[in-house]
């Protein structure tokens, strides 16, 4: 039987459900309201990230012992309940309990479906055509998000409390769609405590034990993701907060940007000219320097270019150097890997979030955006020219 062909519909689903994210354009301020300082957000986001951080692994490693299906699930519902219980939060406690939660959600989920999906194609024969799914799938979650941007901004300006709580019915919608997944078949071993620990080592080891220049592509990998999901999740929406876009208006910016990502990723990522592998390494410094860099000098008519520009490095992460980096793990400890590897991008994240805590209040969002670029200029731009060097002769082409 084909696997793919059935879970790849669950999986368009459940990229979906989970991308309409209500509170995506209100979040900093529905926080602010509720009594939560600027340095305390920062705060939340870094202790949510190290919470995540320390669940990765453990999270993948079930996943390859007990089913990818069984951690998306459980994750789907205690994100779930999380966001519905934000009609309770008040406070700086309340937001940080409930963040820390959300973020053993995410960590259950980080890697789990990834893998399944890639090894689905794997059992099938099919491995080729996983670009074009990660390709669609994220065309996708960008056209949720569009939708939960917009969506968000109009039920904030009824209630404080609707974006969240319509967020959690939504993903309990996710929790239910992903038990219609086929789990593929993969040499996972028995469960034991024993065989968990080994899963966690052995998978870790994974990331960086194919050869120097898979290596470097593991930790190119983390500073690109790290980077980009950083602005992506936290200094994107406090930049627009802090030049004074209004929340409905920022609904309606950040469903632009999200259309205009959809466009590129459609006409240019997946279905224009092949890619070679050297020119998209290239890309990745190029976005995001242009992207970070200027910060300082940006206003409220050019910034949403620029971030334009960091969404489509984060959406190039997944679509480009994912089947890539997927292609360097075995089956058998390809969650735990993932999960490692976001591991490694959490520990960026937090060290980015943890540091603009102590920036943004006395210098300013702006300023943080342009330590973005020099941290890209710093870690991105090294590794791009050390995987050019070590690239195999015979270099493939990426679509």
């Amino acid at each position: 039987m084909q696997i793919s062909q059935r879970n790849i519909k669950i999986y368009y689903l459940s990229q979906l459900f989970h991308s309409m994210v209500f509170t995506a354009p209100i979040w900093i301020v529905f926080y602010t309201l509720r009594g939560v300082s600027e340095a305390e957000i920062s705060l939340i986001m870094t202790f949510a990230y190290i919470m995540q951080m320390v669940w990765e692994l453990p999270s993948g490693a079930l996943a390859d012992l007990i089913g990818r299906r069984t951690i998306l699930v459980i994750s789907f519902i205690i994100s779930s309940l999380s966001y519905i219980s934000f009609f309770y939060a008040e406070g700086f406690i309340w937001f940080l309990v409930l963040n820390l939660i959300m973020s053993i959600g995410d960590s259950f989920r980080s890697g789990s479906e990834e893998a399944l999906i890639y090894d689905s194609f794997k059992q099938d024969g099919k491995e080729e055509g996983i670009s074009k799914v990660f390709a669609n799938a994220s065309a996708i979650y960008q056209g949720g998000l569009i939708f939960g941007a917009i969506a968000g901004g109009i039920l904030y300006s009824f209630n404080p409390v609707l974006p969240s709580v319509t967020y959690g019915i939504v993903l309990l919608l996710g929790a239910i769609s992903s038990l219609l997944y086929i789990e593929p078949k993969i040499d996972s071993e028995r469960f034991t405590l024993k065989n968990y620990w080994l899963q966690i080592v052995n998978g870790s080891k994974e990331a960086f034990s194919s050869g120097k220049y898979s290596s470097l592509m593991s930790l190119f990998y983390i500073f690109v993701g790290g980077i980009a999901w950083s602005s992506t999740l936290f200094f994107n929406e406090s930049l627009l907060v802090d030049l004074g876009y209004s929340d409905t208006v920022r609904g309606i910016i950040g469903g632009v940007l999200r259309l205009l990502n959809i466009l590129l990723i459609t006409y240019v990522l997946a279905r224009g000219k092949y890619f070679s592998q050297r020119g998209t390494i290239l890309m990745f410094p190029i976005i995001m320097l242009i992207a970070y860099l200027p910060g300082v000098f940006l206003n409220s008519t050019v910034a949403p270019l620029f971030i334009q520009l960091a969404m489509l490095a984060t959406t190039s992460r997944f679509i480009i150097l994912s089947p890539v980096v997927n292609k360097v793990f075995s089956s058998k400890y390809r969650a735990t890997a993932l999960s490692f590897l976001s591991l490694m991008i959490g520990f960026v994240y937090v060290t980015l979030t943890g540091v603009s805590a102590y920036i943004i209040p006395e210098f300013g969002i702006k300023t943080m955006y342009t330590l973005l670029g020099v941290f890209s200029l710093l870690t991105v731009l090294p590794l791009a020219y050390m995987l050019i060097k070590n690239m195999p002769k015979v270099e493939s082409n990426i679509q």
